[in-house]
């Protein structure tokens, strides 16, 4: 239409009009909108897609790994892997939260399994996240438990009657006995573990298995007892402690074996002291601790020897706690003292990284892979990094039997009460 023709329209001729040109935009702006809505389903749609696609692509993925390691091992069924992802996806549902009543059983030990908190009653272990969640537990009748972990593996022992079983955070792996008393038990990362037990032919024997659960081989001692083993990080090395009398003395005597030639590359005499712990803190370093001294142990070129032997003078060591990363701890209480204690922090190699001499004795202690946290005897859990800096000072109400630290939380037993606190408050 021309400027005159619009000249020449009456007005009632202009409203027809404008509304005619008013309908025509709203039609477009309408087709505009069906073609963006239609364009944002598409795209959901499209989104969706890949989500089941990831998502079905993670499962293939998981069953995948867990049906070769089902051909390499022989352990894991489709049941079984069908329980694991169905427990995977229930263990994201949170739990009710801390503080938890244990009820009147008593807890022997707490410990990180995985990620998640290990608590060993008398009458059994569970597993609780850190919302308080179960994620498994265990029943037993064992009369002395005594427990192992390493990463997401534990090695559960009856020293009495010699049955244990090896799990993981999902099913138990494999079940046996032996037939004589267990002295002492040990788990290696690789999967390879050790009891030291009673003999009719010897004082004591060490049985070595591999991961497969076999037999690899066994290790007399006629004159000494066997009461601590630790298996090195790439399971190669045992490294064992005997106990011996002679003259009316006690000695120690520190075997360095290696697993697979079934060959000992050194038998190591400490006179005149009583070693209670080994531990291997690296693949070829162990660190042996005796009442009030301490000793490094390094293997080279099939070869073992004692390269500190570190007396610490005046002072009993109270406690060693150690990390399956190498680094430990250890507490040193000066005779005849009731009011002061010295906590000191070593690395994997055996160098202390700091101490705290502190003005309370300490009671629970535990390393992780970050903190290294302690309560004393005025029922404070202090956390410490690795650089011997405090992060975090709690108050407890009451005595802590037992503290565990896993990741940025620490969990303390009080008479019953199961305890959730921050590691850094500080």
């Amino acid at each position: 239409m021309d400027e005159n023709e619009r000249r020449n329209m009456t007005p009632d001729e202009e409203e027809i009009m404008r509304q005619r040109m008013n309908e025509r935009r709203q039609a477009n702006a309408q087709r505009q909108r069906a073609a963006q809505a239609k364009k944002q389903k598409q795209r959901q749609i499209g989104e969706k897609a890949v989500l089941i696609a990831k998502i079905a692509l993670a499962v293939i993925v998981v069953l995948s790994l867990l049906f070769i390691a089902a051909r390499s091992l022989g352990n894991i069924t489709f049941s079984k892997a069908a329980d694991y992802i169905s427990q995977s996806f229930s263990n994201l549902k949170p739990g009710d939260g801390y503080p938890v009543q244990m009820g009147s059983g008593t807890v022997d030990n707490m410990t990180s399994l995985g990620g998640n908190l290990a608590v060993l009653r008398d009458d059994g272990l569970i597993l609780l996240n850190s919302t308080a969640k179960e994620i498994n537990s265990y029943q037993h009748s064992y009369s002395k438990p005594v427990l192992n972990c390493i990463s997401n593996r534990f090695l559960l022992t009856d020293r009495t009657t010699g049955r244990f079983f090896i799990a993981d955070s999902n099913d138990v792996l494999f079940e046996s006995q032996l037939e004589k008393e267990i002295f002492c038990s040990t788990l290696g990362e690789k999967g390879n573990f050790a009891f030291s037990c009673a003999a009719d032919d010897a004082a004591s024997v060490l049985k070595v298995y591999s991961s497969s659960y076999d037999n690899e081989f066994t290790f007399k001692c006629s004159e000494e007892y066997i009461i601590s083993a630790s298996i090195s990080q790439n399971g190669k090395y045992i490294a064992a402690v005997g106990i011996g009398s002679k003259n009316a003395a006690v000695y120690s005597t520190v075997y360095i074996i290696d697993i697979k030639d079934q060959k000992v590359l050194a038998q190591l005499p400490i006179n005149a002291a009583k070693v209670n712990t080994i531990y291997f803190t690296e693949n070829d370093i162990a660190v042996a601790v005796a009442e009030s001294s301490y000793y490094i142990i390094e293997i080279a070129k099939d070869k073992a020897e004692i390269v500190l032997d570190n007396k610490v003078e005046n002072h009993v060591i109270a406690s060693f706690t150690p990390y399956e990363n190498g680094c430990f701890s250890m507490v040193f209480t000066k005779f005849g003292s009731i009011d002061s204690d010295i906590l000191v922090f070593f690395d994997s190699s055996g160098k202390e990284k700091f101490n705290i001499e502190t003005k309370t004795n300490v009671d629970c202690v535990d390393v992780s892979d970050k903190y290294v946290c302690f309560t004393d005897s005025n029922n404070i859990v202090y956390s410490y990094n690795y650089s011997g800096k405090l992060i975090g000072k709690t108050q407890l109400d009451m005595n802590a039997q037992q503290l565990t630290v896993i990741g940025k939380y620490a969990y303390a037993l009080c008479y019953g009460d199961l305890l959730r606190l921050d590691v850094k408050t500080i």
